[in-house]
């Protein structure tokens, strides 16, 4: 517990955000307990930037909780300016290539009580940003749509929110109960986050489109299959797993250190054993590559 201890004097002393690199997501949690213990009254500071626990380029669809968690953490070191934190990860999440930081940036909607604004249009993105519609909202990228009513769970949040409108008013904003669907407290405004790091924008698609018959032709993938994902996306607006196939969904992805500010001080643990980490990992992904070839 000594590692976790040094780094929580270290936040104490420096006013910079501290980024923690460990080995493996048991190592990280075990880290996270110890500096939650050392420091008690800062816990909303510290954040763990969790992987998605699959390996690359093998054909599973991720969890959406993963998802949610993930882009939650990016958007707070992203907007991290008025107080520094404390970011615990492990060495192969660093390793995987993210969705632009631009591209969430420009997602994030505010939506502000006694304001006009276009209903469906973010109907529209929430779908895009790859919200599940559902009667009952109660996990984190759900929604829903009751006249007009519109509940939405961003990543995040503690509670969903439900938004009342008037056309397209905000009459008004309240956090709302996912056991009882009854009202907890009363806001201001809220920011909606995207549920996926895939956010598949209408005006985007035939981009997107075009890489996904290219890397499907390049990977060898039959006609027929190529054009049955082709299909869903234009249909449904996404396919399964489309999550882990990012280079398709953008043209150009950010890495980690992008999100991370400038002055971030880096505390490595165990370098030794981040890098043999590291090369295993690389090792597995292009075993796994080579097998989709």
């Amino acid at each position: 517990s000594h590692k976790a201890y040094l780094t929580s004097k270290w936040y104490g002393t420096f006013d910079v955000s501290i980024l923690v690199v460990l080995k493996d997501t048991k190592k990280a949690l075990r880290f996270l307990d110890e500096l939650n213990f050392f420091l008690p009254n800062k816990k909303d500071k510290i954040v763990f930037f969790p992987g998605y626990n699959i390996l690359p380029f093998k054909s599973l669809a991720y969890h959406k909780e993963t998802s949610t968690n993930r882009l939650a953490a990016l958007s707070k070191i992203m907007n991290s300016d008025s107080e520094p934190l404390i970011v615990v990860t492990v060495v192969d999440t660093i390793l995987q290539k993210l969705i632009p930081k631009k591209n969430l940036m420009d997602f994030a909607e505010l939506v502000i009580a006694n304001e006009e604004i276009d209903r469906d249009a973010l109907v529209l993105k929430l779908e895009s940003g790859g919200y599940s519609k559902t009667s009952l909202v109660e996990d984190p990228g759900e929604y829903s749509v009751r006249g007009g009513i519109l509940d939405v769970f961003s990543p995040g949040e503690k509670y969903p929110v439900r938004m009342e409108f008037f056309g397209d008013l905000v009459e008004s904003i309240r956090y709302f109960s996912v056991y009882t669907q009854r009202g907890i407290k009363e806001i201001y405004e809220t920011i909606i986050l995207p549920a996926t790091e895939a956010i598949l924008i209408k005006e985007n698609l035939p981009h997107i489109l075009a890489r996904l018959r290219q890397a499907g032709t390049l990977a060898g993938l039959e006609a027929s299959k190529i054009r049955s994902y082709v299909n869903e996306t234009r249909e449904f607006g996404r396919f399964p797993g489309v999550e882990s196939m990012l280079s398709i969904v953008y043209e150009k992805l950010d890495n980690f250190f992008d999100y991370i500010p400038e002055n971030t001080l880096l505390v490595m643990d165990s370098p030794g054993d981040l890098e043999s980490g590291a090369i295993d990992f690389e090792n597995k992904t292009l075993i796994n590559y080579k097998a989709t070839a």
